[in-house]
């Protein structure tokens, strides 16, 4: 029996801190959105087009360049899946995300005939009604570094120009609608760098995607600003940035930091038809989570000291 008698109580305390701050497990999913389009029953024609669908898609979508879609059996048993890894992840990683995601999705959102499990390496998505080529930010999960920069309005400033870059990048220049970058800061610390990633799903255009991207990062909301870093993950785009490098290989874009006396850029107008957020035309409504009633861009939110 291990005894904890002599175990000073300074100790303990640390203990406990570093158990309660620890990060999710790599394997872990962020909150999931059930659909609510109905249910299927066990044994029937759409748990066996579902029992097909999803391991082509764990099987398949490392070798198509991280991201897959496709539509088993026919109406009113036809599914539609999606599977996408993220834009740094090998195809191992890839294949090991997503190989945790179809078994995840069926006990998360049991007997339902829609799911959308995130976790940080991939997406998993399937829903009988189809949902490929649009944009949905309707459900959006917020993390954020607890600690506080020293100049809020700076700091979200560079930020703002890091994201505003790569997101260009990644719709003007990337079939694969993926984008990092880092801003170096040469003048003054104490962070020296910040790194950020941009995605959206390969099935949106470049215009959606931006319209994705631009719905999720502004206006910015009230739980990342003068954080060190922060991230939003919605079924169809995310973000992330951070103090330090969290993706893997060089970054897409390096950038300097503008010199804080220079003026800031004017922001180009947003489209017309931006308002987010964004809701599903009325074909989608199947894609809309359980957790909560639809209608309205539900936020969910998670505080942490860092997710790899």
């Amino acid at each position: 029996m291990v005894s904890f008698r002599h175990v000073s109580f300074p100790f303990f305390l640390c203990l406990l801190f570093l158990i309660f701050l620890s990060p999710p497990m790599a394997g872990d999913p962020l909150p999931t959105q059930c659909g609510n389009n109905g249910n299927y029953t066990a044994n029937s024609t759409y748990e066996s087009n579902l029992k097909l669908l999803l391991p082509y898609l764990a099987s398949n979508t490392s070798l198509s360049g991280g991201f897959l879609n496709a539509t088993v059996g026919e109406i009113p048993n036809q599914i539609h899946g999606l599977a996408m890894c993220r834009g740094d992840a090998n195809a191992s990683v890839c294949r090991s995300c997503l190989s945790d995601a179809i078994q995840d999705a069926p006990q998360l959102c049991s007997y339902n005939k829609g799911a959308t499990v995130e976790y940080d390496e991939c997406l998993l998505r399937y829903s009988n009604q189809r949902f490929f080529s649009t944009v949905d930010t309707s459900m959006r999960v917020f993390t954020w570094n607890p600690y506080n920069v020293t100049d809020r309005n700076r700091f979200d400033k560079i930020v703002d120009e890091l994201m505003s870059k790569i997101t260009d990048w990644a719709v003007s220049n990337s079939t694969r609608r993926f984008a990092t970058g880092q801003m170096v800061n040469s003048t003054k610390a104490p962070f020296p760098e910040i790194h950020g990633l941009v995605q959206c799903t390969q099935d949106l255009s470049p215009s959606q995607c931006q319209q994705c991207l631009q719905s999720i990062l502004q206006p910015r909301s009230t739980q990342l600003e003068g954080k060190q870093g922060g991230r939003v993950i919605a079924a169809s785009c995310n973000f992330r940035y951070e103090i330090y490098k969290f993706f893997d290989g060089a970054a897409t874009l390096r950038l300097e930091e503008p010199l804080e006396n220079s003026p800031s850029p004017v922001p180009a107008p947003a489209p017309a038809t931006l308002v987010p957020p964004l809701i599903n035309p009325p074909n989608e409504e199947g894609k809309r989570g359980k957790i909560f009633p639809t209608g309205t861009s539900k936020l969910v939110a998670i505080a942490s000291v860092y997710q790899r």
